[in-house]
């Protein structure tokens, strides 16, 4: 069977199901995609799979009604962000509400329910798992968050590719999740993670009547956001913007952010969400900088 495997690209929720299907598939294809391109990218493959996963991420109604009536038996959606609640109405649709699941449990416990493999019960694979589902969602005691904080700086550190080859290699080879230089390192990072997120600075704004932090970031979003939302308590929720990738939201129970980050077109959960940089930006901040300045192809000028 020629599978395809459409994850989210930004984080160790989206990456991980890689590494499951690794453990369990000898041959598969895989796309990490951002959520502006989703459609496309399950368009794009319909007809050249006989099955597609999407995990840790949704499309839109549109496509999922055409899917409806000609595709379904040939994709599974796997989802956790209520926003996207209402895409339940689809056969292949499952979207866990609960919050307690992240799109890597989700897609593990798939695996568990519909493959036997050794390595799926492995404790490597496991505690990956469940790190990765804690911090993703945020569900830990003050123990599993330190656990949880490791996996996120090991993806930090060596990157998408080297990550997943990594935790292949130490569940394959049966180690431990973490080597001597990889505390090393995470010792390292902490160290410059917390003069990063000390040293920012943000701007308030009013916005329909709650007390909002804005901070331009494009690195340690969590931690950043977090950071702040729990010092600063008087906000209401904290918006950090990164010019490259995305803006983020993070709160802390006071305001519903899935519902703020729906409106701009985007989704997530209630004290973590996100959406997709307005287009154009970079070159509006260009011209507001730059008032005389000529904004593409220079060729044409």
């Amino acid at each position: 069977m020629k599978r395809l495997i459409i994850s989210h690209i930004a984080d160790p929720d989206g990456v991980t199901p890689v590494i499951l299907s690794k453990l369990v598939f000898e041959k598969f294809d895989y796309i990490l995609s951002e959520n502006k391109d989703v459609d496309n990218n399950v368009k794009n493959n319909l007809t050249n799979y006989d099955f597609i996963y999407v995990i840790d991420l949704n499309i839109s109604e549109d496509l999922a009604d055409i899917i409806e009536e000609n595709y379904k038996d040939k994709i599974m959606i796997l989802d956790h962000h209520l926003s996207c609640e209402v895409m339940n109405k689809y056969s292949f649709i499952h979207v866990d509400v609960s919050g307690r699941e992240s799109g890597t449990s989700l897609y593990y416990k798939y695996l568990i329910n519909n493959y036997e493999n050794e390595l799926l019960n492995r404790k490597s694979t496991k505690m990956l798992v469940e790190h990765v589902r804690t911090m993703d969602i945020y569900d830990f005691s003050k123990t599993t968050k330190e656990e949880a904080n490791k996996i996120d700086m090991i993806f930090k550190i060596y990157g998408r590719d080297s990550f997943i080859e990594k935790m292949y290699n130490i569940i394959i080879n049966n180690l431990e999740l973490y080597s001597k230089e990889d505390l090393h390192l995470i010792e390292l990072e902490k160290n410059r993670i917390k003069r990063y997120i000390e040293d920012k600075q943000f701007i308030e704004v009013l916005i329909d009547g709650k007390k909002v932090g804005v901070v331009f970031a494009e690195r340690n979003i969590s931690e950043l956001g977090n950071y702040l939302i729990n010092k600063y308590d008087y906000l209401d929720y904290i918006i950090l913007i990164d010019m490259d990738k995305k803006i983020s939201y993070r709160g802390n129970g006071k305001v519903d952010l899935s519902i703020i980050a729906k409106k701009y077109g985007g989704g997530g959960h209630i004290n973590a969400a996100g959406n997709c940089l307005p287009l154009g930006l970079k070159e509006k901040v260009i011209k507001e900088i730059f008032k005389n300045a000529i904004v593409g192809d220079l060729d044409e000028h």
